[in-house]
């Protein structure tokens, strides 16, 4: 189909006929036209729209996907440290249960604070590591883990 050149085209050498048939012509293509531009925005709108709601979707599901993931590491670290707070009671409890015992608690006054029985000596010994170091010097008492032996005095 041959274009048709209006009025205000660069060719002024022909007029246009205005009757019923160049009208209806002209509507006709104007309205092919038209339909076309539709047809075209209804395909940007079902084509363009579905991948909108599909991103804005996938953007909410990796973001999920993120918490859950923090969420899942913050479950295995409250875990970790629950094991870890059973294991303190539990050692707690037996420290109680020993705390108790009035026969721990005499030994255990006896090797930190190096108290002794009625016939009892105490003798500190050095560590190994003190022995290297000292070389065979006098040890010093300074944060040492000192032994109490039972011994009868001399009398």
């Amino acid at each position: 189909m041959t274009k048709r050149r209006s009025s205000n085209d660069r060719q002024q050498n022909y007029t246009k006929l205005d009757n019923d048939y160049v009208r209806n012509t002209d509507k006709a293509i104007n309205r092919k036209i038209e339909a076309r531009k539709r047809k075209i925005r209804r395909i940007a709108f079902f084509a363009i729209g579905p991948v909108v709601i599909i991103a804005v979707l996938l953007n909410i599901l990796l973001n999920q996907n993120e918490t859950l993931a923090a969420k899942e590491q913050k479950k295995v670290e409250a875990k970790a440290n629950l094991s870890n707070l059973k294991e303190e009671r539990d050692s707690l409890n037996l420290r109680i249960k020993q705390l108790e015992n009035d026969e721990y608690i005499a030994k255990l006054l006896r090797k930190e604070y190096f108290l002794s029985e009625k016939g009892e000596i105490v003798f500190i010994m050095p560590d190994e590591k003190d022995k290297k170091d000292k070389k065979g010097d006098i040890p010093e008492n300074k944060d040492k883990k000192d032994e109490v032996m039972k011994g009868k005095k001399d009398d």
